[in-house]
């Protein structure tokens, strides 16, 4: 993408206000990012559960194509969000350095998301190749290109810690909406609807990626990079240079940390809910477990998006996401008391939701005064490395996740469903199924109430 051509009036912002405005926040953090959270979070609960009961290719090369495949193509990932940081830090334009990307990934995320449902059959080395190519080119290339600078787009906004708190509440309770549509109304009508016929996936998958294009724009002309146009020029310094400032702060550190195993739990646990929802708390597609274990267990999350910025400016963020962390691993073990029961379960996810409040909104927060903590340190940000490893974090996280669930389900004897039978699985499965959707929180939370604990600051109390 060439600068001068970014000069052109067509492409700047139609935001001019030196202080974060109305139309910003809600036109540029929380509808434009929206399609995007909801073309992700489609693919997160539902790709591979097309490849397996859809495609059919849980047996694919003797079923170690799928267990291998994602961490191959995660690593892949990877490295290309390394890459898309250099160049980030590398690139200035009077859009800015993180902008003109999200508009360059807009055409490329739309085609590559329907390509990844309009599979080949016939030759399983050809619907291999395509299933690589398709997966890394909305991975790899699209998604890591508008990812990298999406999650900058807060941290450079505005250096105002009140208003990046509101960003970032904006910003991250897309996921609540993108939830509902994902988790209530694809299980109780779309999937029903659309039952194991490949036709019509592809179908609803292709309206999906069409109507996403928009609203990236949308994110385009309402942000603005307020923070870069009076940042040091630091494109210059090396990956290792990089990483070595950063390991100078230690708010810097904890996060990553923090990260690594928040990312890898949640990760897990939502790729294993459509398994749990129809192989141990109810049936399969029945219409309403999976919509119940969503809407009724993240409920809190609504209204907590009012309550997230006052409970973290009475305690202090730090203080406010460890304890929500105790109170979630308590609803998560109220959840394994009896993994059958849909009442106890939904209990156990109310209890969950309500702890997960302040981590669930603040995390685009926290990224911002890491940058900040960065630059107190050393005089210089690191916002592009820093983003890369934000998002190798979730990358490495997600393809570990699916890797841990597929050769899980391959050991386990997990049997896919068919157009006239759906079978009943065995105990190993539903008590993986269970340990993997469930049981990962209730260990990793305490862990992360520790970490934050012993990573916080003395200025925590900042929003």
């Amino acid at each position: 993408m060439k600068r001068d051509i970014l000069d052109h009036k067509i492409f700047h912002s139609l935001i001019r206000s030196d202080k974060v405005t109305p139309a910003e926040r809600w036109l540029g953090y929380f509808l434009g990012p929206f399609s995007v959270v909801l073309l992700n979070s489609i693919l997160n609960n539902y790709l591979n559960v097309y490849y397996t009961d859809v495609a059919g290719l849980g047996g694919l090369w003797g079923g170690w194509f799928l267990s291998v495949f994602p961490i191959v193509v995660k690593m892949l990932d990877a490295m290309t969000f390394i890459l898309m940081g250099l160049l980030v830090d590398r690139f200035h334009s009077r859009q800015g350095k993180a902008r003109p990307w999200i508009l360059f990934s807009a055409p490329l995320l739309v085609a590559s998301m329907i390509l990844l449902f309009t599979i080949p059959t016939g030759n399983s080395f050809a619907t291999a190749l395509w299933i690589f190519i398709s997966y890394n080119l909305f991975y790899s290339v699209a998604y890591t290109a508008y990812n990298t600078c999406h999650t900058l787009m807060v941290p450079l906004s505005t250096k105002d810690m009140q208003e990046r708190g509101r960003l970032s509440v904006l910003t991250n309770s897309q996921g609540m909406l993108s939830g509902m549509i994902v988790a209530v109304m694809f299980p109780t009508f779309i999937v029903p609807a659309m039952g194991i016929v490949r036709g019509r996936w592809i179908a609803v998958m292709t309206f999906i990626a069409l109507t996403a294009f928009p609203f990236i724009l949308m994110e385009y002309y309402f942000t603005r990079e307020r923070v870069t146009e009076h940042a040091h020029e630091e494109g210059s310094r090396s990956l290792r240079r990089q990483l070595c400032l950063c390991l100078k702060s230690r708010r810097w550190k904890t996060f990553m940390i923090y990260l690594i195993l928040i990312h890898l739990t949640s990760c897990l646990s939502q790729s294993a809910t459509f398994y749990y929802c129809n192989w141990v708390l109810g049936s399969y597609n029945d219409g309403y477990t999976q919509a119940l274990f969503f809407a009724v267990g993240n409920a809190a999350l609504g209204p907590g998006v009012f309550l997230c910025r006052p409970v973290c400016k009475k305690l202090g963020r730090e203080n406010a996401m460890a304890g929500g962390f105790l109170l979630a691993a308590a609803g998560t073990a109220v959840c394994l008391l009896n993994p059958h029961s849909l009442i106890q379960v939904l209990i156990g996810q109310i209890i969950k939701s309500i702890g997960l409040i302040p981590s669930t909104y603040m995390v685009t927060a926290m990224l911002g005064d890491a940058l900040d903590d960065v630059e107190n340190h050393t005089g210089t940000r690191c916002d592009g490395f820093s983003s890369s490893v934000y998002n190798v974090i979730y990358t490495l996280a997600t393809g570990a996740a699916l890797c841990i669930l597929n050769f899980g389900l391959m050991q386990c004897g997990y049997s896919a469903p068919s157009a006239r039978i759906v079978p009943v699985q065995n105990d190993t499965v539903q008590a993986f199924l269970t340990f993997s959707a469930i049981g990962c929180q209730t260990l990793v939370y305490p862990f992360a109430a520790l970490l934050l604990k012993l990573g916080g600051t003395h200025t925590e109390k900042r929003i």
